[in-house]
């Protein structure tokens, strides 16, 4: 808003302060196991600094911080910092209520320093947008690159590795999507047709980079920006209808020319935008949308029942491991519920659900406030119309993913509130009420004094995200690379678990363990506190320790613990069951049996049914039931064919079955096919259920030119076993096609030609085209 403008001011070292907040995506990892690490570090350090020039030039900004701490975003904010901070004394992780109080904090300062240094910067409107668009076409020209990088290497492009100067594709999709309104807004207001192109043609990179990441959520993001920008044009009451179709073709058109370049280069490739939008829907078909709404209804679930105080702040990711341990099969837990708001509410509570959602709800009806004021220039209010289509991006995101986590979109997301804040309080403030020149710099020392506690905080994570480097590179690997004098001097405080939520304590008492020092591994396991409860690796871990100390009572009693704390963890399962035939626990390795229905981990249901069999034997009711369901579930995993066979035919059946298909093959290597099928079929009738048995009689007869019988028996392996190995579908079909049926017979080639069996693809080619 120029007549706003203090005209008189220099305005360099604000303009730099903020840009190089903006700029904090450009940090790469730096040695951690995830870039936010030294990125919030950063925030902490600039927050700092701006707040200490702040603090030396505050008479200057007195107009600026006025503004601001009077402000309501400012207060529901505050108060939304304050109520965060008092979850420390109810969290089940207390440290981790101090990690990420120390990152809402950093926030909430930049927005602050933000909104105050603005009041000293002219023009901001195109001023940020520049520098927001500039930022943008770095981003969208990196990753259009890895993109045709990835072409080049490999053929094709994997979507999902795409993620540019990003940690991830959704965070890359989403700050592309945030800053496409500043770039719309450069198109419209500026006059050379040369910058106008230039930035139409960033606009189209930015757009097909979106569109090849195939992030979904980005996609409805894109909508909202083109309904917003679109309503801004048509409700523009000056401009002629001609006009208004020409502003719309900004947007439109350089959509149009990525959708196609799209569809011709990259569709044929692995990034078929069209098809992947087509996908979008809310059915519990689609795994992703099946997923976060079994994450919501956990946090909603919670939420109903601790109404007020919540988990804490950043706790959320432990209890979610109690809601959802019945999908967990490793250590990959629901770290975040995909909706900031809803996951600040199960750690907040409603108070600080109300809080959070307030910031957005004021800052949309401020933005539409001053969109109706007439005070407003009609580029101020297309800007304004701009700031409201980031935040509804913003909103999508926060909605679907975890932005709040992420300093990369929090950068332009602060930006964008304290923009809105600014202006609408100096539009709304011609007597401006000038707060107490001690208090206000009172309340700057505050500020500063804390984020001083914020890099303190934010640089011990980073410390502990690069030792997390190693220490869970060894986990995921089941290696031990790292020394173990070098685990010990590492600082396992702040924060006391890994990014995976595994406590750190227990991971170097995985580093004892393998170094045998079994003693001090259990001291250290019994004695500690544990961060994380709900995990169970350490129960799993103390198990291994009683078990190499020879202890298998104790090593049995933690396994169980750890079985049911995560009954479907597949390490958990399976040394469980492992121990369960040690100790001969029919009843428990049953109950473990009975809970296989509500699990589809294939290496749970083969050791599970394997320690059934162990201690029970064949013929159990249960245990015949559970295997022909494995069959259906597992329907050409030959092992389940195998287990299905232990649990229906005694020993001494299996046992003559194979001396019989012994001197079948004897038979049928001379040529002598009769006695050879005959055998065969003797041999199903001790072992029904082995299907080579009836297979190897269906290829007898075929070569004795007995169809039918052949058909007969390829026929039973098809329908009864199914055992996906093609082999019984191309005798089927062979028999069809020298009986006469070449249509019926090429349908079961065919089949037998897409499970692999070579020797269909021959009379597929002379029979079947």
């Amino acid at each position: 808003m120029s007549q706003f403008s203090n005209k008189s001011e220099p305005y360099f070292y604000e303009t730099l302060l903020t840009t190089l907040y903006l700029c904090v995506g450009f940090i790469p990892n730096l040695g951690a196991v995830d870039k936010i690490a030294p990125q919030w570090l950063a925030i902490s350090f600039i927050n700092i600094i701006a707040s200490t020039y702040i603090f030396k030039n505050r008479k200057l900004f007195s107009e600026g911080i006025s503004l601001h701490l009077n402000s309501w975003i400012t207060g529901l904010y505050g108060a939304f910092i304050i109520w965060a901070a008092l979850s420390f004394f109810y969290a089940l992780n207390q440290v981790e209520v101090i990690v990420n109080f120390s990152r809402q904090f950093s926030v909430f300062f930049m927005l602050i320093n933000m909104a105050i240094l603005l009041s000293k910067v002219k023009h901001t409107n195109k001023l940020f947008s520049v520098i927001i668009t500039l930022i943008f076409s770095i981003e969208a020209i990196v990753l259009i690159n890895d993109a045709f990088e990835m072409i080049n290497s490999f053929g094709l492009i994997k979507s999902g590795e795409l993620r540019g100067v990003t940690a991830n594709r959704n965070i890359a999709a989403f700050s592309l999507a945030l800053k496409i309104p500043f770039v719309l807004y450069l198109i419209v207001i500026f006059r050379s047709p040369k910058l106008k192109f230039l930035l139409i043609g960033i606009l189209t990179i930015g757009l097909l980079d979106i569109l090849i990441i195939q992030s979904r959520a980005s996609y409805l993001a894109l909508g909202l920006v083109f309904m917003i920008f679109t309503s801004y044009v048509i409700f523009k009451k000056q401009d002629i209808l001609v006009h208004k179709f020409k502003t719309v073709g900004f947007f439109l058109i350089p959509f149009i020319v990525s959708v196609l370049f799209n569809q011709v280069y990259f569709a044929n490739k692995g990034a078929d935008a069209l098809s992947r939008a087509s996908t979008i829907s809310f059915s519990t078909n689609d795994g992703s949308v099946n997923q976060r709404l079994r994450y919501y209804d956990d946090v909603l679930t919670h939420f109903s029942s601790n109404p007020i105080f919540g988990v804490g702040l950043g706790n959320w990711k432990f209890k979610s491991i109690d809601y959802d341990k019945k999908d967990i099969f490793g250590y990959t837990v629901p770290y975040h519920a995909h909706s900031d708001f809803i996951q600040l509410g199960a750690e907040l509570g409603l108070i600080g659900f109300i809080l959070y959602l307030g910031i957005f709800i004021l800052s949309f009806i401020w933005s539409i406030k001053m969109w109706a004021n007439p005070k407003f220039t009609s580029k101020d209010k297309l800007f304004i119309s701009m700031l409201i289509a980031s935040l509804g991006v913003y909103f999508i995101d926060a909605n679907l993913n975890f932005p709040i986590a992420r300093p990369q979109v929090l950068v332009t997301w602060s930006l964008i509130i304290a923009l809105i804040s600014f202006k609408y309080k100096r539009s709304k403030n011609t007597n401006i009420k000038y707060i107490n020149y001690k208090i206000s710099s009172s309340l700057i020392i505050v500020l500063i004094v804390i984020g001083f506690s914020s890099i303190f905080i934010s640089n011990k994570v980073y410390g502990s995200l690069k030792n997390q480097m190693l220490l869970l590179n060894d986990f995921n690997k089941s290696q031990y690379n790292t020394p173990l004098s070098q685990v010990i001097k590492m600082d396992l405080s702040v924060p006391n678990v890994t990014v995976t939520t595994i406590p750190l304590i227990d991971i170097k008492a995985r580093y004892l363990v393998n170094a045998k020092k079994y003693d001090k591994a259990l001291e250290i396991l019994l004695k500690d506190d544990n961060s994380n409860p709900y995990l169970f690796y350490r129960e799993s871990l103390i198990s291994t320790v009683y078990e190499k100390k020879g202890n298998i009572d104790s090593a049995y009693h933690y396994a169980k613990k750890a079985y049911h704390g995560l009954p479907n963890n597949e390490i958990h399962v399976a040394k469980f069951v492992k121990l369960a035939m040690v100790k001969k626990d029919i009843a428990a390795v049953k109950e473990a049996a009975s809970n296989l229905l509500e699990t589809h981990s294939k290496t749970n249901w083969q050791n599970i049914l394997t320690a059934y069999i162990d201690l029970v034997g064949y013929g159990d009711e249960q245990l015949i039931q559970l295997t022909e369901k494995a069959r259906l579930l597992f329907p050409y995993d030959q092992r389940f064919l195998v287990i299905n066979k232990l649990a229906n035919v005694s020993p001494e059946n299996i046992k003559k079955g194979e001396d019989l298909a012994n001197q079948a093959l004897l038979f049928y290597n001379k040529g002598e096919y009769k006695e050879a099928s005959k055998l065969f079929i003797e041999a199903s009738g001790f072992n029904p259920m082995e299907y080579s048995y009836l297979e190897n009689a269906a290829t007898s007869f075929y070569i004795l030119e007995e169809f039918g019988n052949s058909m007969l028996y390829s026929g039973r392996v098809i329908d009864q076993f199914n055992p996906g190995t093609g082999k019984s579908e191309y005798i089927h079909g062979i028999s069809k096609i020298s009986s006469g049926d070449n249509s019926g017979g090429c349908k079961f080639i065919n089949l037998a030609v897409s499970l692999g069996f070579e020797d269909a693809t021959k009379i597929k080619f002379k029979y079947c085209n």
